[in-house]
């Protein structure tokens, strides 16, 4: 069996081939979609680069049909802009797997839910939002046929297998988002191990400090701006902030650190340079304290590298993660529990609360767990397609 898996410039391509690597032992090629070598986030040696580029309104397959026909699975690491046109040179008999970021399908399906809060959506206007040049762009693409490229991308995802998204929440929300003609079937996957990726050499280790983190990553949808504004009237003037800013929108990572500097002064610690995950985590390991202002689902990895640690972590009510966790029997906060009683930044979790929610992220972010779902995911995949898929033995991947 061959597997072709079809990614872009980041570093979760590096998580999930191992795993399916694990499982299906030399049957896997990696094509990975850039603007530009070298790559800047994958470390892996991808089977090929492509780095052809095409423009808003020519959304064509930039792989020939013959590069698809040797392949008896492909699977698209989130659906960007450069990747979904190739569906339409796969063979219709070929089974096809989506695994969804979050990204690829709050932008085109999931559009009307408004995903950022006031003081950031000024932030966002000020640099991206009312520019003339962008705002003329974005009245030629409606007079000349915005829903072109958006319907290539709705023929695409009816065309798909299999669709897991980062939450099961999230199925029911993309395939509600519209009539489609026929939508994937739903299987369950997730990227990176606790073993391997996540917490890897901080096994059994729990939070050290008080500090508070803010946000994963530099993105509008973080709404850090609010975040600052709620803790400057708390008046929490004696608490490190750490604010992950290396991966995202350079623009706003300025203003976010510009903004922390004056709210926090020197307790103000802002992650500007990607750096590896080790690193990472002996930094975030002295918060006791996460704050995770996003609408959407976002920062999954982060959110369960904290709970392992220990940390009471706030979500914001509406946000799909927090209902997945709670229902998961996981302690958790929200950031409007937090409006109406900060103290709760002085409450850490107690042992047992601690205790409960490792057990329960160790459990299903386990080596063992990503196999097992690997193996259904592949399987589920061709049986759709009424096709046999190989069978592999237990001892394949433990």
């Amino acid at each position: 069996m061959k597997i072709l898996h079809i990614a872009t410039d980041d570093k979760f391509v590096d998580h999930a081939l191992p795993v399916f690597e694990k499982v299906y032992p030399e049957a896997n090629d990696v094509f990975v979609f850039a603007s530009k070598k070298p790559l800047k986030y994958v470390e892996l040696n991808p089977d090929h680069i492509e780095t052809k580029q095409s423009n808003y309104f020519n959304k064509k397959p930039k792989l020939g049909k013959e590069a698809y026909q040797k392949y008896d699975l492909v699977i698209f690491h989130c659906l960007r802009c450069s990747t979904y046109p190739e569906l339409a040179n796969i063979p219709e008999d070929t089974p096809t797997i989506w695994l969804g970021w979050g990204v690829d399908y709050y932008v085109d399906f999931l559009h009307g839910i408004p995903l950022l809060l006031s003081d950031t959506q000024k932030i966002y206007n000020r640099l991206v939002g009312n520019k003339p040049k962008r705002q003329a762009a974005k009245l030629v693409k409606r007079l000349v046929g915005v829903l072109r490229p958006r319907s290539i991308k709705i023929r695409a995802v009816e065309r798909i297998t299999i669709f897991s998204p980062v939450l099961p929440e999230e199925f029911g929300m993309v395939k509600n988002a519209r009539t489609w003609r026929r939508f994937p079937e739903f299987a369950s996957w997730n990227y990176g191990t606790l073993e391997d990726h996540l917490i890897k050499g901080f096994e059994g280790e729990s939070v050290t400090g008080k500090a508070i983190l803010i946000g994963n990553s530099a993105t509008y949808t973080g709404n850090h701006a609010e975040v600052f504004s709620l803790l400057r009237e708390l008046q929490v003037n004696d608490r490190q902030v750490i604010a992950p800013l290396s991966y995202g929108d350079p623009k706003l990572a300025a203003i976010l650190n510009a903004m922390g500097q004056t709210y926090f002064a020197d307790n103000f610690e802002p992650l500007m340079d990607f750096m590896p995950i080790e690193d990472y985590i002996a930094i975030i390991k002295k918060c006791g304290y996460v704050i995770m202002n996003h609408v959407r689902q976002q920062a999954v990895g982060n959110i369960v590298i904290m709970l392992y640690l220990g940390a009471r972590v706030f979500l914001r009510q509406e946000n799909p993660a927090y209902n997945f966790f709670r229902k998961s029997g996981i302690t958790i906060s929200t950031v409007q529990e937090l409006v109406e009683n900060p103290e709760l930044l002085n409450e850490p979790l107690t042992q047992i609360e601690q205790a409960k929610n490792k057990a329960i992220v160790s459990d299903y972010w386990s080596r063992e767990r990503a196999y097992e779902r690997t193996r259904m995911l592949v399987e589920k995949a061709f049986a759709m397609k009424g096709l046999e898929c190989p069978e592999v033995l237990p001892e394949t991947y433990r």
